[in-house]
């Protein structure tokens, strides 16, 4: 019990630690009762340092410049090669983003027409604007005209390139 009271308490200081880029120690510590204990700040003193160590956590740069801009919501269908590939993209380039079924959602088909006059598998939402199949260069494209950073920016071999007119 003790020990996942102690995982816990470890997990949450190094939780906190990752919301903000600095260093911060952390002191492993026993007390007068034998009881070991994780904190962020040197222990009382009757208790005793066992060890005491730097911890440094980085943000990710681009997932903290991708904050506070336009939400990206990809619509796809099941065994759509396309869909695939966008929704990869998306991950590799770590822009949050909202996977949906299409098939289904009658409400989302419904935005969709509403939007473009057409249901087209990939449809995806960046912000109010709407990208319908198109290609990895194209949502790239998108995503940097609304101040998306992208880790994997890199033209990528056009012959891999997956497009739908």
């Amino acid at each position: 019990m003790k020990l996942t009271i102690l995982k816990t308490i470890l997990v949450s200081l190094i939780t906190m630690a990752a919301t903000s880029a600095h260093a911060a120690k952390l002191y492993k510590w026993v007390d007068a009762n034998g009881n070991i204990s994780y904190q962020d700040q040197p222990p009382p003193k009757t208790g005793k340092i066992l060890s005491e160590k730097e911890v440094v956590l980085k943000n990710d740069s681009a997932q903290q410049e991708n904050q506070n801009l336009p939400e990206v919501v990809i619509y796809t269908v099941s065994n759509c090669t396309l869909c695939d590939r966008l929704v990869w993209v998306l991950k590799e380039n770590k822009v949050p983003h909202i996977e949906l079924a299409l098939e289904d959602d009658r409400d989302a088909q419904k935005k969709i027409l509403a939007k473009s006059n057409s249901i087209i598998a990939p449809s995806i939402f960046i912000g109010e604007n709407i990208l319908q199949g198109g290609s990895e260069e194209n949502l790239k494209e998108q995503l940097r005209s609304v101040g998306y950073t992208l880790t994997k920016d890199q033209q990528a071999d056009p012959s891999n390139q997956l497009t739908v007119d």
